[in-house]
């Protein structure tokens, strides 16, 4: 018997060896790039484990409000904390990776809006709108909390859409992708809509490692290798194409 318990005993050490690292990741609700209503969380979570894959690594989301996510990850209560844009505030408390993804933001507008914007100022005097929580980049953030511009706020991208409709907003900024996805599920669908040619900004969004856990460094340094690695033989762009929302077909 103490043979056979030995051998159990090892037996169990061994495959404690062999357990897979989870992620603890910190994030937020900003549909459709992440949520907890679609089973593969939206497309960041699926870019990022597709990078964890290559670690060896799984990746357990905790959807908290976004200030929340923020202030208890950089208290060292997450793995990490995504998805991020990168700012000289947040790089005092976090390790930054490379860039997850990169956001291109656009302005969206009915069809019979002939608006023909140059930059941020031209959106002046019309009513914004994006979904609860995302933060852009800083040039529109400051001229949102300085007043100059004014942003509605709603919980799902189509809703922006539904409204840009109704005529009780005047813009949907938001990104590309989301904005394609928001457009064919508002009303009138991609008929109504279009996508000014103006690229207001190109925003990447990023992980975060605590500054406060001994193993953030190594972790950064491992995402950092492995995402350069995916995308110098394509796969993360194969990937993106593959999970994004894509251009209409009447936009094609």
């Amino acid at each position: 018997m103490r043979g056979w318990s030995a051998l159990l005993l090892a037996l169990c050490v061994a495959r404690t060896g062999w357990a897979r690292e989870t992620w603890q990741l910190g994030t937020a609700e900003l549909p459709p790039a992440v949520t907890a209503k679609r089973a593969d969380q939206g497309y960041y979570p699926v870019l990022l484990r597709r990078v964890l894959q290559e670690l060896d690594v799984d990746a357990r989301l905790h959807f908290l409000p976004p200030v929340r996510a923020v202030l208890d990850g950089a208290a060292g209560h997450y793995t990490a904390v995504f998805p991020l844009a990168r700012s000289a505030e947040r790089e005092r408390d976090f390790l930054v990776s490379e860039p997850l993804f990169t956001v291109r933001i656009r302005v969206f507008l009915r069809r019979d809006d002939d608006w023909a914007g140059r930059g941020l100022a031209d959106l002046t005097g019309g009513l914004l709108c994006n979904i609860q929580g995302a933060r852009l980049y800083p040039e529109l953030e400051t001229a949102l909390s300085d007043g100059r511009l004014r942003m509605q706020r709603v919980s799902e991208i189509s809703a922006c859409f539904r409204m840009l409709a109704a005529g009780r907003v005047r813009y949907v900024v938001t990104g590309e992708n989301t904005g394609f996805e928001g457009m064919q599920a508002g009303a009138g669908g991609a008929a109504a809509v279009r996508m000014a040619p103006l690229l207001l900004a190109e925003q990447t969004v990023h992980l975060m490692f605590p500054r406060t856990d001994p193993a953030s460094a190594a972790r950064r340094a491992a995402f950092d290798q492995a995402i350069r690695r995916l995308r110098a033989q394509g796969v993360m762009q194969k990937l993106e194409h593959q999970v994004l929302p894509q251009a209409p077909t009447a936009m094609r």
